[in-house]
């Protein structure tokens, strides 16, 4: 078995602020198994680990795998990265929905632009009520068949989301994305205003996650969860539910976002992921054939 483990650095488009981390440069690192590459990349901010502990972990775990010994990895995005590596994740990809965020007139702008316009957006909410009441209305006047999913994040107050709520059309919401900062307490909102929810389970410290009527759907961002066989699973049993699944990325590079597209499209056909972050990578990373190129990567060690 040969394995090899390389350092990536990749400049954004623009700084970024990840639940109040800035980030300015997309650091991680691919792990070649064989000639099949993996993404362990987690991502500050979102991530429960940091970037220096998931190299530790992928160092030690290819050392393991190297004597032929299981990896015995456990931070959830070393095991979804050497999961990638050691499987053929073959396919056609998933389509992603758009991502809006930012500033009025930009998303406007190039909303008008479009020559095709989705039927599916991903908002989200800057906790502005009127900011964001005003452009879920305008989106929705420009295509009239348009369907919202409204991301909160945790971060928005009940006022800020009931003064939304009156201020729009709840038939063209699909889902609000997380309400609130704990799944107990998005419930309760829930039951309590009658709002369709979501719940991104990679913000939360296990993948276990009430039942009740007004859920309709869970996020998956796979480096956040861990393996493969836990990611199907979830998603399959969701599914089961009744419940839509949504695979997202966390901001991983070309490699891992055309990962991710495959899988999704394997776990749930047909159903669109939320992969649009890859457009604040200046640099994704990739080269034509989607592979890492090496000669732009820092070598951190070799086994077998």
């Amino acid at each position: 078995m040969r394995i090899a483990v390389y350092g990536y650095e990749l400049p954004l488009t623009m700084a970024l602020t990840i639940r109040g981390t800035p980030l300015g440069r997309r650091r991680g690192f691919y792990v070649c198994i064989d000639d099949r590459w993996g993404e362990v990349a987690p991502l500050p901010g979102e991530s429960r680990e940091s970037v220096e502990e998931a190299r530790d972990e992928l160092l030690a775990a290819c050392a393991r795998l190297a004597q032929g010994q299981p990896h015995g990895a456990r931070l959830p995005s070393v095991q979804f990265g050497l999961d990638c590596a050691l499987t053929a994740i073959d396919g056609e990809p998933a389509s992603s929905l758009p991502l809006l965020e930012g500033e009025r007139e930009p998303i406007i702008r190039a909303w008008r632009c479009r020559r095709v316009h989705p039927r599916r957006a991903w908002l989200t909410l800057t906790g502005e009520v009127q900011h964001d009441a005003g452009l879920v209305r305008e989106l929705t006047l420009l295509v009239p068949g348009l369907q919202l999913v409204l991301d909160a994040g945790g971060r928005l107050g009940e006022e800020q989301l009931e003064g939304l709520w009156r201020r729009i059309d709840p038939g063209r919401i699909d889902w609000l994305l997380e309400p609130a900062a704990d799944l107990a307490a998005s419930q309760r909102l829930a039951e309590r205003h009658g709002w369709p929810v979501a719940f991104d389970l990679g913000r939360h410290a296990t993948p276990e996650y009430p039942l009740f009527d007004q859920l309709r759907a869970l996020v998956l961002r796979p480096s956040q969860l861990g393996s493969l066989a836990l990611c199907r699973e979830l998603a399959e049993a969701a599914r089961a539910r009744g419940l839509e699944v949504v695979v997202a990325d966390s901001l991983e590079s070309g490699l891992g976002n055309a990962q991710l597209a495959r899988l999704s499209a394997q776990w749930m056909p047909g159903q669109a992921a939320m992969l649009d972050r890859l457009r604040y990578l200046l640099d994704r990373g990739a080269d034509g054939n989607g592979r890492p190129d090496i000669d732009r990567l820092t070598l951190l060690r070799e086994y077998g």
